[in-house]
């Protein structure tokens, strides 16, 4: 039976069958019997091994069976899909989303409900595949954020009631979880940024975790974080984080961090204690963000592939259906003649015309066959497929090509678009441009060329007008701000509701508001009499009608001053008062008049204060809040923390390598986040709220500093009054109160109370705190309405300088950005409405990367690359094992037969490094060019290319699951300071490994055996997939896995191995177990059997040093055998002659002798015959040699020659050393 029939039930088989068939929805019972009567034990799929891996074994696929007797013999129907479902999905996670977790499944069968992407098989039409390719990436986003939830609650439930911190951590380990956890979350502030409103959130880290901000990747911007109330049993808030940058270090508190927020998905109608201004400190929340999964790189993606239209999807017979009919670019239809000469300084140079379809003659490009190839099949295919294995000059290429194009067009042909999958790809290929191009624009993130600086889009949008209407926007949303301010004020320092909105929700009863604005306007009078009163008690100041409080009186000096400040203001204002005197109130009036004189107690407005009846009604019950009581809560909490992790806080606990994040990638994701549209002169205005909410209003002079509120625990006994029921007004509507209790103080039984002056506190507290309740949702309400609108106006600004940067984009030649601001900047580029597109690095691309970058314009795609190098990453293994999300639109092509040229001259390595990639570029082979035979061997190394073979374990890094090799790590380091010692620079080596563990192990074992005149700071450490495109003269490679169980983890896959082995130039170090790779992996036998098979010996368990000096080989097993050569060269004496004379006494070293210090007796004879009897390093100077003489005065003296000569050449001027005469010389 094929293996095309035999493929068993549909649920098991998706994941293994590339082959899909047009099969109909129903299959028949003998069908059925055929195929689900099997149970799938084990199978090696084909597709999931690497390619060139399968060729090695010499094992067949294989599969097991057994037979299932228990499946009933019925018709099975597949569910119908509805393809055009995607374009519908929410993209920010829903709640069921994370929530609902499916079940585990086996490691080797799909993902519930998410496509496969057929790798070997067209796609029945373009609506299946963009579901296909969106599924894919929604679900390599989710399902991180599903586990990092499941996970939490796991531990919260078996930490929950612990006491003990310490026991209740216990359980979690923090470098194994899935999740990163923040405590303690509040919100603090509303931001109003360049494109929304954001929140400003303190959060806590738990006291176990140390963080280095400027090198940690947690919560970078872009990064999807989730909150919760409840330990996500029913509350969750989903969130993106917009700003980090240096926020976290600048807290409230020492243990308190802040940053901002989007809110995108929220249950609550009032996000984290949002809008309540007396918000409780219990008021908080848990915050948790998964490790992997970052979510910028999934979003634009997503929204793009939602917006592509089925028929309007380039170059879909290719990408979809895989035709192999392949068309001329549509703008060369007409042209077909090109100059391919591109070294021309002038135009009078020498012409190279070719016929793209034709054949060409040999001109001097100084390209080998395969480069010429590629370039004419780069300018004659709408879809150019570039294959460049390591070296083969596969951007140089591209860059040749693009000079062409530009050469042969003007600017009618529009900008062509590079894009690259790294910032450092994208720089690169841009420095080769801007070599004979200048009209560049690089779109997103930040260069870190100086090169390429000045054509940032950033840059460039300086130097021109700003479009028209844009201002009128920006003062459009600069007013809504104020809107936000003035809601923000009421909402927090006006603490009482007004009476207007008790009568606009029928509150009260007529006659009850009556007696509401009756007793305000007593109220009014009664103060105003009180502040003019001379004869005001001097220790009491009267607060109220009900009670009186003792507060200490101001200082005289103080009181005197402010009161000249207020007679100040009151006469300016009595100016301004006198223009506008007309249409006041007739109250107003009165008031203003009554003190002609001016009032030096009343600090009158520009606008006159309105009293509020409702705060007079309840103003037993108002408190002051100062800022000063937030600072002291922030102190409170502070002792608390402080008490709670007394001897917990583990300062010189070390951080785990997988979280650290080299500071230039963080600054290209902030800048990448950030966008081209920030504007300088945006400072992100905020507004504090809740707890940390700062006054907003100036406070009158004279006046208690801080906000009034609202103390709803107060109540008081009410006075013994007569009743009056002077109406009988209709009551209010019930369902505006619910249920109330009936007690002496309900609601219920004093709302048939008219004069509201008889009703005590508590009443009047709980009935206006339902009235609160009424107007703090309609305030939200109103701010959210403000803040839809600045989003919307932010949108509006968006657009236009869209239209603006694309025009400034056309105006140019090349225009440069990577995959994820392609995604990111998507309307940017269909304005710009590109023709070509060159995608370098399209290999390691995500497929849905590619296609989200295409837009309708495009007529001409060119993709280089090299599938057999690094594949795409994805978050989640299974879908890029099961599921193929790992194969690229340009590996799919590849092997699917699409026509494509592969280049196959590498000038990158000596020959021995290249054979080591021999097994993985087979046909054809890779050759080398002329030039690599000129690179010289390794000074110091018997051999160029090295294999040290070991069988020291491998351990874990702490408690994650990286693994780490210390016995190499020792190793690396101390032939990577032998090979300084021979003369190479720091930075000529890198030392790289598969695993971040052993990248933490090297820098710290490197920090320790720094030596003097040895930098090793500058030997550049780097793991194998962030060292693609990249190259040394000197690589070690540590492989670091070695154990007893067969594990080898990365090193089975091919791509890897591919770019470690292909790094080095001239010569390659490569350290690891032989035996346990030879056994697990096919490849790693041809490699390793290809090393013994060779004259020179390349493998082994000591690696031979040569001392070029002495010609001796010192064999190199341990670390501790480094010790023979502490000086570079060998365990000998150098024994050469220095220019002194004498023989030097150093061990053999392979440094010049100018540094070296002779440290023997001189023994130069002097001008006076003596011998010199200094250190030869020292000189000679005066002579120390030591002599006895007779002074005059009969006495003998042992003094220094240069002494005793200075007393003959003036003995008047000296005395004898031991009795003091006068010395005569004789």
């Amino acid at each position: 039976m094929s293996n095309k029939r035999n493929t068993g039930s549909r649920a098991k088989w998706n994941s293994f069958n590339w082959d899909t068939l047009d099969e109909p929805p129903f299959i028949h019972a003998s069908l059925n019997t055929l195929t689900n009567d099997f149970d799938l034990v084990q199978i090696d799929r084909e597709w999931s091994k690497e390619d060139k891996e399968k060729k090695f074994s010499t094992k067949e696929p294989t599969a097991t069976f057994r037979l299932n007797l228990d499946v009933p013999d019925a018709p099975i129907f597949d569910p119908v899909i509805d393809y055009s479902s995607f374009r519908d999905e929410e993209i920010i996670p829903e709640y069921d989303d994370i929530m609902i977790c499916p079940e585990d499944t086996d490691y080797r069968t799909p993902v519930p409900n998410v496509p496969i992407n057929q790798v070997r098989a067209p796609y029945d039409d373009v609506e299946k595949y963009l579901y296909t390719h969106y599924m894919l990436m929604k679900h390599d986003c989710l399902i991180p954020l599903r586990n990092a939830v499941k996970e939490y609650k796991e531990d919260y439930a078996a930490t929950k009631g612990k006491e003990d911190v310490s026991a209740a951590m216990e359980n979690l380990q923090p470098f194994q979880k899935p999740f990163r956890l923040y405590e303690h979350v509040q919100l603090n502030a509303i931001v109003f940024s360049s494109r929304q409103p954001l929140y400003r959130i303190s959060f806590r880290l738990p006291f176990y975790v140390r963080v280095q901000w400027a090198q940690s990747k947690r919560l970078m911007p872009g990064t999807l974080v989730l909150l919760s109330k409840d330990h996500f049993e029913t509350d969750l808030k989903v969130a993106t984080i917009v700003e980090r940058g240096d926020i976290p270090m600048q807290g409230a508190s020492r243990f308190e961090f802040m940053l901002d927020l989007y809110l995108e998905k929220d249950n609550d109608d009032r996000p984290l204690g949002f809008g309540d201004p007396m918000l409780s400190d219990k008021s908080t929340y848990v915050m948790i963000e998964a490790v992997d999964g970052y979510f910028e790189a999934y979003r634009h993606v997503l929204k793009v592939l939602q917006n592509v239209e089925k028929d309007k999807l380039p170059f879909a017979p290719y990408i979809v259906n895989l035709s192999k009919e392949i068309l001329i670019p549509h703008y060369a239809a007409k042209k077909r003649t090109y100059d391919i000469n591109v070294f021309k300084k002038s135009i009078h140079d020498e012409r190279w015309p070719v016929d793209i379809l034709g054949s060409w003659p040999e001109y001097r490009t100084m390209m080998d066959k395969t480069q010429l190839d590629a370039l004419k099949t780069i300018l004659s295919r709408n879809l150019s497929i570039i294959q460049g294995p390591p070296g083969t000059g596969k951007t140089y290429v591209g860059t040749y090509a693009m000079r062409v194009l530009l050469n042969n067009y003007d600017e009618s042909l529009g900008p062509i678009v590079c894009i690259c999958q790294t910032n450092h790809a994208l720089d690169q290929f841009l420095e080769h441009i801007s070599e004979y191009n200048q009209n560049i624009v690089r779109v997103g993130g930040r260069s870190k060329s100086e090169i390429i600086k000045m054509h940032t889009l950033y840059e460039l949008k300086k130097d021109i007008e700003r479009p028209r209407g844009i201002g009128r926007l920006y003062r459009s949303r600069d007013e809504i701000i104020k809107k936000i301010r003035a809601t923000m004020i009421e909402l927090y320092e006006q603490p009482c509701v007004t009476v207007d909105f008790v009568e606009s929700i029928k509150g009260l009863k007529p006659r009850q508001l009556d007696s509401l604005k009756r007793s305000a306007r007593k109220e009014k009078n009664r103060e105003v009499v009180e502040k003019v009163s001379d004869n005001s008690d001097d220790d009491w100041e009267i607060t109220s009608t009900d009670t009186t409080v003792k507060r200490p009186q101001q200082s005289q000096q103080r009181q005197q001053r402010q009161q000249r400040q207020q007679r100040q203001q009151y006469q300016q204002h009595q100016q301004r008062q006198q223009k506008n005197q007309k249409g006041r109130d007739n109250d107003f009036k009165k008031e203003n008049n009554f003190w002609k004189g001016g009032n030096p107690n009343v600090n009158q407005k520009v606008k006159e204060k309105v009293t509020n009846p409702i705060e007079i009604w309840l103003k037993d019950a108002i408190e002051f809040v100062t800022d000063d009581d937030v600072d002291a809560f922030m102190n409170e909490k502070d002792e608390t923390f402080l008490e709670q992790t007394k001897g917990k806080i583990y300062e010189d606990m070390e951080v785990d390598e997988r979280e650290i994040i080299e500071e230039e990638e963080l600054q290209d994701i902030q800048h990448n986040f950030k966008g081209e549209d920030v504007d300088a002169r945006f400072k992100n205005d905020f507004i504090s709220i809740g707890k940390f909410y700062k006054q907003l209003t100036e406070v009158e002079p004279g006046k208690r500093s801080g906000r009034k509120a609202v103390n709803y625990k107060k109540s008081a006994k009410p006075k013994i009054t007569a009743k009056f029921d002077f109406f009988g007004d209709k009551e209010i509507q019930e369902d505006f109160f619910g249920n109330e209790d009936h007690g002496a103080d309900s609601v219920e039984k004093w709302m048939r109370e008219d004069d509201l002056h008889m009703w005590p506190l508590s009443t009047r507290l709980k009935l206006h705190k339902k009235w609160i309740e009424a107007r703090n949702k309609n305030l939200e309400e109103t701010l959210r309405h403000h803040m839809d609108r600045y989003t919307s106006l932010s949108k509006e600004i968006r657009g236009i300088m869209v239209k603006h940067e694309a025009k400034i984009c056309r105006n140019n030649r090349v225009v440069g950005m990577t995959s994820t601001a392609a995604a990111k900047y998507h309307d940017l580029l269909d304005e710009m409405r590109p023709r070509i597109m060159v995608v370098e690095e399209a290999a390691e691309m995500l497929e849905s990367h590619i296609v989200s970058a295409l837009t309708p314009s495009l007529e001409h795609l060119i993709l280089i690359g090299d599938h057999q190098q690094l594949r795409p990453s994805t978050s989640v293994h299974k879908l890029s094992e099961v599921h193929g999300m790992s194969v690229s639109l340009f590996e799919r092509l590849i092997i699917n037969q699409f026509p494509f040229t592969r280049l196959s001259h590498q000038r990158r390595m000596r020959a021995e490094i290249r054979q080591l990639i021999n097994p993985i570029y087979r046909d054809p082979p890779l050759q080398d060019h002329p030039m690599v035979a000129n690179y010289p061997t390794i000074k110091g190394m018997s051999q160029s290319l090295f294999f040290l073979s070991h069988n020291e374990e491998e351990t874990n890094l702490l408690d994650s699951a990286s693994k780490i090799n210390e016995h190499e790590a020792k190793i690396a380091a101390k032939l990577s300071i032998y090979l300084i010692q021979q003369g190479y620079l720091a930075s000529e080596i890198t030392i790289i490994t598969m695993y971040s563990g052993q990248k933490s192990i090297l820098k710290k074992v490197l920090r320790e055996e720094k030596k003097s005149l040895i930098d090793t700071e500058k030997i550049q450490i780097s793991s194998v997939d962030g060292y693609q495109g990249e190259e040394n003269k000197i690589i070690i490679l540590s492989l670091v896995r070695s154990n007893t169980h067969g594990q080898i983890g990365f090193l089975k896959a091919a791509n890897r191995v591919c770019v470690a082995l292909s790094r080095a130039k001239h010569g390659m170090y490569i350290l690891g177990n032989a035996n346990l790779l030879c056994d697990r992996s096919e490849l790693w036998n041809e490699i390793v059997a290809n090393l013994e098979e060779r004259p020179e010996k390349m493998i082994g368990s000591r690696l031979p040093l040569k001392c070029a000096k002495h010609d001796f080989v010192t064999q190199i097993q341990w670390a501790v055998d480094f010790v023979e050569v502490e000086e570079g060269g060998c365990s000998r004496f150098c024994k050469e002659r220095l220019d002194c004379g004498h023989e030097c006494i150093l061990k053999c070293h392979p440094y010049d002798h100018d540094d070296v210090s002779c440290k023997q007796p001189c023994g130069k004879i002097l001008v006076c015959q003596h011998p010199c009897t200094r250190k030869c390093y020292e000189g000679c100077g005066p002579c120390l040699f030591k002599i006895n003489i007779r002074m005059p005065c009969g006495d003998v003296i042992e003094a220094e020659c240069h002494k005793i000569r200075n007393i003959a050449r003036s003995p008047a001027e000296h005395k004898c050393p031991k009795c003091q005469k006068p010395l005569t010389m004789t």
